[in-house]
């Protein structure tokens, strides 16, 4: 676990900072690919391939994708020989065809690059190629086809503040929400994680696993190494029946965080730090009409409390101003805020309205929906409350930022 998510976050600190590696977007010329193709399909008529490899290979696309990460390896490794590069190639997609049987003729280069290239091919990539892939799949880093770079979104910056049993949990959360199913190889379904957590009775240590998912999560430290003897066993490890137990909790924080992240950076809003944020929110609060001395006050010590790890007690302050200023919003647009049920449905007004974009109006139903949490029925540990703390300054932030009274009248 801790090497992976290492690695993970020194990828997205070398994309915030230089841009990434660019090597990591390329792809090979179509034509090679098409000669590739063509090889392999030749090479299993001749071979008698099995229907499973056809559809693998080239119904759901993974040959492209085996052929991409051997590329960028060989690219890489200073290779830019396009026919030596197809020479290899054509000599690891023999070895899959002839497993167990293929002979490598290891005094000659080729062969002992090919021999060293298989790894690459049945992972998916290398190391590095490993963790940018699982990296833009789970939207942490994106391309900028502007600038020609790999660059950092929301989830990405969130990701660098967690430790690495909050990171875990983080980035399965990313994966039941964009998941469509049991069957979906790139991410895994909560349905699959609960098979895992509970395996029926009849089928124990048999949960559907597909083996890229089982890779990931031996990776991620939630299961241990598939054993020799019973490489089906699926075993968690202690810390993976934490981190999918916190995963699937229907009040799971790092789930919402993740959300509405999503849901902000398409209004063209990325997350940066805590810290920026936090900065951002002390500045407006500071400017805005909107907010009283004793709400300012009361953020400013919001942001005191925050800054010491008082994630519960700074959540529980800053609630109360959050309501203040949605008062606020609503008696200058000529409404009472007292004929509202409830914040939620103050901030649905002021949204449908045109007072504020639907993130904010859909953040604020998170954080009502923690009741619990903010008027004292619960006292949950402060990592847990860390993200949604951190949510409550980044939307008090869009409030503030977003709020338009004259484009609403």
């Amino acid at each position: 676990m801790l090497s992976f998510i290492d690695g993970l976050k020194q990828v997205i600190s070398d994309v915030k900072m230089s841009g990434g590696a660019v090597i990591e977007r390329s792809t090979p010329p179509p034509d090679v690919l098409q000669k590739l193709k063509e090889f392999a399909l030749r090479s299993i008529a001749e071979t008698n391939g099995s229907e499973w490899m056809l559809l693998e290979w080239f119904t759901e696309g993974f040959f492209d994708e085996y052929v991409r990460v051997c590329w960028i390896h060989l690219r890489k490794l200073g290779i830019s020989d396009d026919e030596l590069i197809y020479r290899v190639i054509t000599k690891v997609i023999e070895s899959q065809l002839h497993r167990g049987t293929f002979h490598w003729d290891l005094k000659k280069f080729e062969d002992r690059l090919a021999f060293s290239l298989v790894d690459v091919w049945e992972q998916m990539g290398d190391e590095q190629t490993l963790i940018y892939t699982f990296a833009r799949e789970r939207w942490l880093i994106a391309w900028d086809y502007q600038k020609s770079c790999w660059k950092t979104t929301s989830l990405g910056e969130l990701l660098l503040e967690l430790s690495p049993v909050q990171a875990a949990t983080f980035l399965l959360s990313i994966d039941t929400l964009f998941s469509t199913g049991k069957h979906d190889f790139r991410y895994i379904s909560a349905d699959v994680m609960n098979e895992i957590l509970h395996p029926q009775q009849e089928s124990y240590d048999r949960p559907h696993l597909i083996s890229l998912h089982r890779d990931l999560l031996t990776r991620l430290g939630i299961l241990r190494e598939p054993d020799d003897y019973e490489p089906d066993r699926v075993e968690l490890t202690p810390v993976g029946r934490i981190v999918l137990n916190r995963v699937l909790d229907k009040d799971n924080p790092l789930r919402d965080a993740a959300s509405v992240l999503i849901a902000t950076e398409e209004f063209g809003d990325t997350f940066k730090s805590s810290a920026t944020e936090i900065k951002d929110v002390v500045a407006l609060i500071n400017e805005s009409e909107l907010v009283d001395d004793a709400n300012r006050e009361s953020i400013n010590t919001g942001v005191q409390l925050y800054l010491s790890g008082k994630y519960l007690d700074s959540l529980r302050v800053l609630y109360p101003s959050i309501e203040a200023i949605i008062n606020n919003m609503l008696n200058r647009a000529g409404q009472r805020p007292e004929q509202f049920k409830g914040l939620v449905e103050k901030t649905r007004w002021l949204e449908q309205n045109g007072y504020v974009p639907p993130d904010v109006s859909n953040a604020v139903e998170i954080f009502t929906s923690r009741n619990r949490v903010l008027h004292g029925n619960f006292s949950p540990p402060e990592d847990y409350v860390f993200p949604l703390c951190l949510l409550a300054f980044r939307y008090l932030r869009r409030l503030l930022l977003e709020y338009r009274f004259a484009s609403a009248r």
